[in-house]
């Protein structure tokens, strides 16, 4: 188990371009929550130091024992962590989105702080990659060297009338540029986003009207190779989304057959009784007031009644559980993203092996690294990337990965909350990345990640029909976590039906 763990901190330093000194990693290895002081580490390094030093862990450690001295205090949110990557408990925390009030009273100041948080995060995954070389801040770029490359946000993305090039404006913290990416070079295959954190390889003209080309593009994206996390015996957890206790449309019987399954009746009696996991991808609860008209497809119209009601149904299933749930834009927790947990007097009535975490989260299940994440960005990323649609939501979890954030575009339909720090970057890059919201099935996987979009048990509402919505409900995703393999269960008769995935 050292080992694994050792090979997972060497891959964490590596990624965000660190090199561990050998006393420094063997000191990590002795404290009971590695990653999390990893991460620390990474944060607050000095600005260019490529190394970790074994004067840095004690010094870090050392003012960590201070802070526990001068009295309890709560954990920084989701700094609760695996001390190994593999099978060092059946859940671990690994850190929550949401992160706290803002720092800062003004708005602009606030946001500034979020952007800034955003921006390092992600340049940390970008800095020492060979593709990237002469890599200069912004205000440090001079025609004369031919060449350079940047680290820096999308601000503005604009197609030129007659070529159709594409023109990006683009920030860092030292200032801005704008540059040409050449229509049909390889970096105009992928769509820019605004918000989006990339790095450029940038060519100079000699003339100096001529914008900077854009020669090549790198991405954070999730490492080709890396260290797996897997459970040591064939365990395994169920992946729902989208509950919508107190709607009129509510999946009832198939719900029934759900938790006839999971309690081992019926004919798949062996397959339930190795499920020790249970995660729900948001919108435990329909709302209220979340779209017009809504009331009419309530049939429970008090929201603290649906949340009983929720606590009703969880009842129904196994003790033996580990229920880990987060919410989404239908339930009772601020609309802009990361969302905090649940309030207690919400999750008063629910069991105790439910968990209810922020959204997103990050945890670990068995030693499987797992990203839960609503997915409410879906309404702003398909409008912008070309051809992606709300029936194939895993083509729009593959470019969260490929930029390593969950939300990146500010301003839309999603509402992104001015906290210290971002927390819908997607770090560490996980094993297994859920979603709900597009009330679809959706199964592929990506560098080795496992991405699910998990159904629903709510028919379709009339307002669904409006837009355009065609619910795939009923379908649950059983996921083998010593090796990923995965089944679907399909509930929509009530007693469940098992189709094998080629995912």
């Amino acid at each position: 188990m050292d080992g694994d763990l050792r090979a997972h901190l060497v891959h964490y330093f590596e990624e965000h371009h660190k090199l561990v000194e050998a006393a420094a990693l063997q000191l990590l290895l002795t404290d009971h929550q590695p990653l999390v002081v990893s991460r620390e580490l990474v944060e607050r390094a000095p600005g260019g130091t490529p190394f970790v030093t074994r004067e840095m862990v004690e010094a870090l450690l050392a003012s960590r024992r201070r802070a526990r001295a001068a009295g309890p205090a709560p954990p920084r949110s989701g700094e609760l962590e695996r001390t190994a990557p593999r099978h060092a408990a059946p859940f671990e925390l690994l850190v929550q989105g949401f992160s706290g009030p803002p720092v800062a009273t003004q708005p602009i100041a606030a946001y500034q702080v979020l952007f800034r948080s955003r921006f390092q995060g992600l340049a940390r995954l970008l800095r020492g990659r060979p593709q990237l070389p002469n890599l200069r801040p912004i205000q440090e770029l001079h025609v004369s060297e031919g060449q350079a490359s940047v680290i820096a946000m999308v601000r503005e993305v604009r197609e030129t009338p007659q070529r159709h090039h594409l023109i990006l404006t683009l920030d860092d913290e030292t200032g801005a540029i704008e540059v040409l990416v050449p229509k049909d070079s390889p970096g105009s295959r992928l769509q820019f986003l605004p918000d989006e954190v990339v790095g450029l390889h940038l060519q100079f003209s000699k003339e100096p009207h001529r914008l900077p080309r854009v020669a090549a593009v790198e991405r954070p994206d999730v490492p080709v190779s890396r260290p797996l996390g897997r459970a040591p015996t064939p365990r395994r957890a169920i992946f729902l989304s989208d509950l919508h206790l107190g709607s009129r449309s509510f999946l009832s019987e198939s719900w029934a057959g759900l938790v006839e399954f999971l309690q081992g009746k019926g004919p798949f009696a062996e397959l339930a009784a190795s499920i020790d996991h249970v995660v729900i991808a948001g919108d435990l609860v329909d709302g209220i007031g979340v779209y017009p008209r809504q009331e009419r497809d309530l049939a429970i119209s008090d929201v603290v009644e649906q949340y009983a009601e929720l606590g009703r149904r969880l009842h129904e299933l196994p003790e033996r559980l580990t229920v880990v749930a987060v919410p989404g834009n239908h339930d009772a927790v601020c609309p802009a993203e990361p969302q905090p947990p649940l309030s207690s007097a919400l999750v008063k009535d629910l069991p105790p092996n439910v968990r209810v975490l922020g959204n997103p989260s990050t945890f670990a299940l068995d030693g499987v690294v797992i990203e839960a994440y609503h997915g409410r960005s879906f309404d702003d990323l398909i409008p912008a990337l070309p051809g992606a649609s709300y029936a194939r939501p895993t083509e729009v979890m593959r470019r969260m990965l490929q930029m390593r954030h969950l939300a990146p575009i500010y301003g839309d339909r999603t509402p992104l909350a001015p906290l210290p720090r971002d927390g819908m970057v997607i770090d560490p890059a996980p094993d297994i990345l859920v979603t709900g919201h597009a009330h679809t099935y959706g199964v592929d996987r990506y560098r080795d990640v496992l991405l699910l979009n998990a159904s629903t048990w709510q028919a379709e509402t009339e307002y669904q029909r409006m837009r355009n919505i065609s619910p795939v409900p009923a379908r649950a995703a059983v996921v083998d976590l010593s090796n990923l393999g995965l089944v679907t269960l399909d509930f929509t008769g009530g007693a469940p039906r098992i189709e094998p995935v080629g995912a």
